[in-house]
């Protein structure tokens, strides 16, 4: 697979310092009969700092935006932002993660977008998690 694009996510679960990741893996293996975790990267408070925890590898095909995964990374901030705005840490290593990405890939800064961008019926990354502001800390 060769990403052209970046989707991003929110866990819809409050972070709670621990690591969560594990469990959204089990859920998507064992709950929803995948192979593995859906995303290819996790951003997520583990102690007292934010980390990026790996998914999927960047090669594969994730299961992340139904009928949207084949080209798109998929990338979940850990938190609800429905509820409240990502941390700024936790906002700062996302745009740091995806500028490397977008580095490393050639992916247009456009092409990053919210997974509700491809579903309606979804607010992912949240309400409070402002992907037009993002892009634009990506770009900058």
């Amino acid at each position: 697979m060769k990403p052209t694009r970046i989707t991003l996510h929110h866990s819809l679960t409050k972070d709670s310092g621990t690591v969560s990741w594990n469990a959204i893996r089990m859920y998507h293996m064992q709950l929803l009969g995948w192979t593995q975790i859906g995303y290819h990267y996790g951003i997520e408070l583990v102690g007292q700092h934010y980390e990026i925890l790996m998914g999927r590898m960047m090669n594969e095909i994730g299961a992340h935006c139904k009928g949207h995964n084949e080209g798109s990374i998929g990338i979940c901030f850990i938190g609800n932002f429905d509820l409240s705005r990502p941390c700024p840490e936790q906002w700062e290593l996302g745009v740091k993660l995806v500028k490397s990405l977008i580095d490393v890939l050639g992916i247009p800064p456009c092409r990053i977008l919210g997974h509700c961008y491809y579903d309606s019926n979804k607010t992912c990354p949240g309400k409070y998690f402002d992907v037009i502001n993002f892009v634009k800390a990506v770009t900058t």
